[in-house]
């Protein structure tokens, strides 16, 4: 069962890059906040609904439950939060580019955390992701014309933003790795966390208006943007999130996060396809970098 795992890592990696791509214009129109919190509430009822209609509810233990929430608030509230400030100050294809070094980031937290040992390869391989991070970054003036190539804000909060998110999705699927392997549905799971980024998302829009911009710019959306709203949840949340969950459960974890962190390689061909710009010649170095220093991370790793 473990090539399963592989596809659905692989499926995984290609619907966030479709998500990030179909984000960038609602993301920068509403904010991060309310464009996150109406997302996730379209995910969290539609994951509902098909849990209603296919009656495959796997309800947790009571201890279960009470990590699920955490993993939900650490790695859909913070990570998801944290992304698309990251998409609407970057762009998808740096933010994206970020977002891969949650696979350095599980490294470090299994040799802290569960104590695994690890090779030079794997260490070389930390520092291959740095390094590639550090070419998208350095090459940041060679950005195409297209308006997902350019920064919107401050591009050092952008940085961090990326960095948070990748952190944050690291600790919200640790801690929930093991609940997947002993047999929790991943689709009951994404949804009891998705409902819990949705509780916290519309607590912040209530409580803090004036940074989030509150319920006001909802009056901004027309049809074709909460459609690709939708869209964008649909890839990067419903269908993405729930595959990825699904390799965890199948395959190890350290292949699943090399597959699932070529992202930013998939993301390349499909946005010069639609903006009919080919990606700079370092855009291409610093992806295939970062995904051949995720593979070097888990080689003969743990």
């Amino acid at each position: 069962m473990e090539y399963l795992g592989y596809l659905a890592a692989l499926g995984a990696a290609a619907s966030w890059a479709c998500a990030g791509l179909l984000s960038v214009g609602p993301v920068r129109q509403l904010g991060p906040i309310p464009f996150n919190a109406l997302r996730m509430l379209m995910v969290a009822s539609l994951l509902t609904l098909w849990l209603t209609f296919t009656d495959h509810w796997s309800w947790p233990s009571r201890d279960s439950f009470g990590i699920l929430m955490l993993s939900g608030f650490v790695g859909i509230f913070l990570g998801d939060t944290l992304l698309f400030t990251a998409v609407k100050i970057l762009g998808p294809r740096m933010a994206g580019l970020l977002f891969a070094t949650n696979a350095p980031l599980t490294f470090i937290i299994g040799i802290l955390i569960f104590k695994e040992t690890y090779t030079l390869l794997n260490l070389l391989g930390v520092l291959g992701v740095i390094g590639g991070v550090f070419i998208a970054i350095s090459s940041r003036a060679n950005a195409g014309k297209h308006h997902w190539e350019q920064s919107v804000g401050h591009v050092g909060l952008g940085l961090l933003a990326g960095f948070g998110a990748a952190t944050c999705q690291s600790l919200g699927v640790v801690l929930i790795a093991n609940l997947l392997t002993d047999g929790q549905d991943p689709v009951f799971a994404t949804m009891l966390r998705v409902w819990v980024a949705v509780i916290c998302l519309f607590l912040t829009l209530l409580l803090f208006p004036r940074f989030t911009g509150g319920f006001r710019p909802y009056r901004s959306l027309t049809p074709r943007l909460t459609g690709r709203l939708f869209l964008s949840g649909f890839m990067g949340m419903a269908l993405g999130m729930s595959l990825y969950l699904t390799s965890v459960s199948l395959a190890p974890m350290g292949i699943v996060t090399i597959l699932s962190a070529t992202t930013p390689v998939i993301l390349l061909p499909i946005a010069w396809l639609i903006t009919a710009e080919r990606p700079h010649n370092r855009s291409l170095y610093a992806a295939i970098l970062v995904v051949m220093g995720a593979a070097l991370i888990f080689t003969n790793g743990g």
